[in-house]
């Protein structure tokens, strides 16, 4: 089937520098919500994130999966309540009617004291690495997320014709996690073995870097049952809307279907960074509806049921 259609590509600088015009912001801010109402994904340039760190990251992914399975298995994120480190190949399984994820991953979050630590949130497990070659370009890329994060949740809702001030308990102490990735070569004839099986991401929004040049994302565009190739290009992020976002926003913007198939050859690397929000927060666009879960009640039930786990069971025993 030939692709009709295309995931947006928007520069970010003219509402990111303080100095542009409000029409500029303007016309971005219409963008974004277009290209969300209608694909759920965006790709993203003049998001001001070097472009050296985010060749580090990736370089920061090879250095960690390359290490010896045991010393990964050591800091698997079954054993912590917070859900920060390593999953296995196979560990992870996003869509049901396939086989197991055909990738490995390592979750790292905000630093919170061991004495404060809760679903999503608690300290790291660092692998033993030299602080250059992993935990100082991890910490520096961490903090541009966030300020990303940040700038893309104020777009999003002034799309809606919200101040940005609704936000005011769901950006008080959000969750912002990212998940290093490796997908080794795809070499099977299974139709049901996928590097991430078709699903929707569980939270807010997602920012995604990926390896230049090693494609394999594909997004699902319902209206003509295409799936769509998001190219892998250097310095450009691809953005999309969790199902928490979907749900909040009833369907305005949507939370789209993709998939990851590493048919570039070789090893794939891709770093998502996953914005949830305060866990304590409610729908900020529905404050008088006492129904609403919380950020925790549905990130918590979307993790069971892609690893078929209890985390309630690993905070009673961690």
């Amino acid at each position: 089937m030939t692709v009709q259609h295309q995931i947006p590509t928007i520069d970010l600088s003219d509402y990111l520098t303080k100095d542009s015009s409000p029409e500029a912001r303007a016309r971005i801010i219409e963008e974004v919500k277009d290209a969300c109402s209608r694909y759920g994904f965006i790709q993203i340039k003049g998001h001001g994130v070097p472009v050296d760190l985010q060749r580090k990251i990736i370089g920061c992914c090879k250095t960690l999966f390359d290490l010896p399975q045991a010393e990964k298995d050591a800091l698997s994120l079954k054993k912590n309540v917070s859900r920060r480190g390593y999953e296995r190949i196979g560990d992870q399984t996003l869509d049901s009617k396939a086989l197991p994820d055909q990738k490995e991953g390592f979750y790292i979050g905000r630093e919170i004291p061991p004495n404060d630590i809760s679903f999503l949130r608690g300290p790291n497990q660092w692998p033993e690495l030299p602080e250059e070659n992993f935990h100082g370009p991890i910490t520096e890329y961490y903090k541009h997320m966030l300020s990303l994060c940040n700038g893309l949740m104020e777009i999003l809702v002034i799309g809606l014709g919200h101040n940005p001030a609704v936000l005011g308990t769901f950006m008080r102490e959000p969750v912002c996690n990212l998940k290093l990735l490796h997908y080794p070569p795809h070499n099977s004839t299974d139709e049901r073995l996928f590097g991430a099986g078709a699903h929707t991401d569980f939270g807010g929004i997602t920012i995604l870097l990926q390896q230049p040049g090693k494609n394999g994302l594909q997004v699902y565009y319902e209206p003509t049952g295409e799936w769509l190739p998001v190219p892998a290009v250097e310095d450009v992020f691809v953005v999309n809307l969790g199902d928490l976002v979907h749900k909040w926003t009833d369907g305005t913007y949507r939370s789209t279907v993709h998939r990851v198939i590493n048919a570039a050859g070789g090893d794939r690397y891709s770093v998502p960074c996953f914005f949830h929000g305060d866990v304590k927060a409610t729908n900020p666009f529905k404050p008088g509806d006492g129904n609403s879960e919380t950020v925790e009640e549905h990130i918590r039930n979307k993790f069971d049921q892609s690893y078929g786990t209890d985390s309630r069971q690993v905070a009673a025993t961690a």
